[in-house]
């Protein structure tokens, strides 16, 4: 009686910066293991944001059997900007400063474990979120919390996980201004608005408490003008979720959301900077 062995095919991909280093010190690990367990895989580390999106891509392309991202949300959503869903199978061994896209779909955080998901999970599918036809794969969003991740990414090198959030809010508030919107059509001064696929983001914050990943919609959270002292006083409450009860924040649901603003606003999704206003939210078909 013969026995036939199938090795699994696995491009890994990994962007040695993602999580403050994390994805760099933890590859070799991450490829003993998938190796122990009997899969055939071929590592690739990008060299800059826009290769990490090509070589996903093309993975995406090549006949793997899954392609593994090692790293973040950031990392995630640069790897899904170009990737061919009816062709690819993408896995995520989270190493990132967030990974709030892997606690919300329960893939675990330990190394070890999380290889085990990326070999034998079910593959779920997952709706993908649009801005300006840009994917992502969380939450997007501009005014404040763009400002803040903007400042994050670019000026908080020492620090990871929620400590870097918690920092870039703290030095971006002093100086800020409401902003002038139009949500749809009507005229609103706000804060900051998201778009969740997702219902978390920046290490555990549930923006968009009621977003679910498969329902074909975007929850929105509109925090309307108020004091910056109120704004810090409710950003706690946001870990559960309870900001949404506040009289100033409001919530919406829907396929699409159009946004104009009166100065060019970046939009920022998954810690990432994907586009600027004007910007249309909406989910992937």
């Amino acid at each position: 009686m013969l026995h036939f062995h199938y090795s699994m095919k696995l491009r890994l991909l990994y962007n040695p910066m993602a999580g403050r280093g994390r994805a760099r010190h933890h590859v070799r690990e991450v490829e003993q293991h998938l190796r122990h367990r009997g899969a055939d895989v071929d590592t690739y580390a990008s060299t800059s944001p826009a290769d990490l999106t090509r070589a996903a891509g093309e993975s995406s392309r090549a006949g793997f059997d899954r392609v593994v991202i090692c790293g973040g949300d950031g990392t995630l959503n640069l790897a899904i900007r170009d990737f061919d869903r009816s062709r690819g199978t993408l896995a995520l061994v989270p190493l990132g400063s967030g990974d709030d896209f892997a606690r919300v779909n329960g893939i675990p955080r330990t190394v070890r474990e999380a290889c085990d998901v990326a070999l034998d999970g079910q593959v779920r599918e997952v709706d993908v979120a649009l801005a300006n036809k840009i994917r992502y794969a969380g939450v997007a969003g501009l005014g404040f919390d763009s400002e803040c991740a903007k400042f994050a990414r670019e000026r908080v090198k020492l620090l990871r996980g929620s400590p870097v959030y918690l920092y870039a809010i703290l030095r971006v508030l002093p100086n800020f201004r409401p902003r002038h919107v139009r949500i749809d059509g009507r005229d609103e001064e706000i804060m900051f608005v998201v778009f969740g696929n997702s219902p978390q983001y920046g290490g555990g914050i549930k923006i968009t408490p009621a977003a679910l990943l498969n329902d074909g919609l975007l929850d929105a959270c509109i925090v309307h003008r108020t004091s910056r002292l109120q704004l810090l006083k409710t950003l706690p409450l946001a870990y559960t979720g309870a900001h949404v009860k506040k009289p100033f924040v409001e919530t919406r649901r829907a396929r699409e959301f159009r946004v104009e603003s009166e100065t060019t606003m970046d939009v920022y999704a998954d810690g990432e900077p994907l586009t600027t206003t004007p910007v249309v939210f909406s989910i992937a078909s």
